[in-house]
């Protein structure tokens, strides 16, 4: 099920990652690209020991499609 925020950031970096490549001139996409993904990686969620199996799901949720619209990008 995808939930709210999954939702939201998988269409934002599909959104944003179009729009790079049907604007940006040949060579500027995958630098405009690695701008999308950096900006879309600060706003992942953290992970807690605490979290409950719930959320683990959900935060593992926004990973999966962080890793789906980024694929290959390193994580800080």
């Amino acid at each position: 099920m995808l939930t709210k925020p999954l939702l939201m950031l998988y269409v934002a970096g599909l959104m944003t990652l179009g729009e790079c490549v049907m604007t940006t001139p040949d060579g500027a996409t995958s630098r405009e690209a690695q701008a999308v993904c950096r900006e879309l990686s600060v706003k992942l969620p953290t992970r807690s020991r605490s979290d409950t199996n719930q959320t683990q799901k959900e935060i593992g949720e926004l990973y999966a499609a962080f890793e789906a619209i980024c694929p290959g990008f390193e994580l800080p």
